[in-house]
């Protein structure tokens, strides 16, 4: 697959994919400043912000590719109150929301299973595209059904040298080419997978391409970072 291939539209600068009537974001990790401020920092929240970034998606639909939570622990008091008024608000923006549960999303069902219009799955399927978080294999039945899987978990970053020799990360989007293994995936129809970037643009990314799950599986073709360069 090439870039001018992908099954959805993006604009310049928003970590967001258009994809029919729906709207799609990685990570969103609401929650990441309790943990980060365990390690003696002092960061205030940022989730009003976070809140308010996906509430101006112009989209009448909404897919979230998981780890809507940050921490990996039982959900705290606080913390549903938190994720309880976020997802209300997110559920009255939405017709419809999808959240393809993520590493992170322990307990998230206690939550989702009282908003009639949100839907905490392990995949979504879409015509000939699937949306996972990436941190499992997908299911037989998705591979058999899709040529093209969209996730998140991996929080793609590319590092951007300016002419001034100063180097940063830069958000990306990240194509791939999939081979599955046959042992498990006989009938698998799925060729390509592309990694969103990460939503909330607080948290760490990585330019590497190791990992578990589907990562284990995937070759790099090329990547086009949020300001829709290709790089």
């Amino acid at each position: 697959m090439e870039i001018d291939e992908m099954p959805f539209r993006v604009k310049k600068g928003l970590p967001v994919g258009f994809f029919e009537d729906y709207a799609v974001i990685g990570d969103v990790h609401l929650g990441f400043e309790e943990e980060i401020n365990l390690d003696g920092y002092n960061v205030y929240s940022k989730t009003e912000e976070i809140t308010q970034s996906i509430l101006e998606i112009n989209s009448k639909k909404l897919i979230m590719l998981g780890d809507i939570r940050a921490s990996f622990g039982r959900i705290t008091q606080q913390e549903r109150g938190v994720l309880t008024t976020v997802l209300s608000r997110i559920s009255d923006k939405f017709n419809e929301v999808i959240i393809t549960k993520g590493n992170h999303d322990g307990g998230l069902d206690m939550i989702t299973d009282k908003l009639e219009n949100v839907k905490l799955v392990g995949e979504f399927i879409y015509g000939k595209t699937g949306f996972i978080h990436g941190h499992a294999l997908p299911t037989t039945k998705l591979a058999s059904e899709v040529s093209t899987i969209c996730f998140g978990h991996l929080h793609p970053s590319v590092i951007v040298t300016d002419s001034n020799g100063v180097s940063y990360r830069k958000d990306c989007w990240s194509i791939f080419d999939v081979l599955l293994p046959k042992s498990k995936y006989k009938e698998s129809s799925v060729k390509n997978a592309i990694a969103f970037p990460k939503f909330n643009p607080y948290i760490g990314s990585t330019d590497r391409t190791e990992g578990i799950g589907l990562i284990r599986y995937l070759h790099l073709r090329s990547r086009l970072d949020v300001d829709l360069v290709v790089v």
